[in-house]
């Protein structure tokens, strides 16, 4: 399995031609749930003028978290898959990306290599923080979240709060 993974993952990096690599700064594991963050890079702006793009491709969690999240930021755009959020991410800045991973058509970690990609060919100055979480808690997908770029991994089942809370660390 590990050697499949491997493999899938040096295909995607071969072919969107993008090396990065980030340290993880801080990790916790609190019950049934796991985080791993990277250094924020953090702006001062307003959490009320955050613009969001919500990943996730389960109606429940995706109408949960963007409920939750509407009247705490500027703004919350939906993705139910990762064609659609590199599409949307092509057409629109956002301040920070809450990236399922596990999606039909394209799951979270390849989308996120194409977001890296398109803020490479725009040379962006800060990246977008992504706040990637699955249910996958015991697969190579927080190594590979890490490895490819992700700011934070959080697995499931967690609380809207949580994630609001990483919001305003990283922006």
């Amino acid at each position: 399995m590990q050697k499949m993974v491997n493999e899938r993952l040096a295909a995607l990096l071969e072919e969107i031609g993008i090396e990065t690599k980030k340290k993880i700064y801080w990790e916790e594991s609190i019950e049934s749930i796991q985080i791993v963050k990277t250094h924020p890079n953090k702006t001062d702006k307003d959490i009320k003028d955050v613009k969001v793009l919500l990943v996730e491709d389960q109606p429940s969690n995706r109408k949960t978290l963007e409920v939750y999240l509407k009247n705490k930021v500027g703004r919350v755009d939906i993705a139910e898959n990762g064609k659609q959020a590199v599409e949307k991410f092509q057409d629109e800045e956002y301040d920070i990306i809450l990236m399922d991973l596990q999606m039909p058509i394209m799951g979270g970690i390849e989308a996120s290599l194409r977001i890296r990609k398109i803020e490479e060919d725009r040379e962006v100055e800060r990246p977008t923080p992504i706040i990637a979480f699955t249910a996958n808690y015991y697969s190579d997908d927080k190594d590979i979240s890490v490895e490819i770029g992700m700011d934070v991994y959080l697995s499931k089942p967690f609380q809207c709060k949580t994630i609001y809370e990483l919001i305003q660390e990283y922006v």
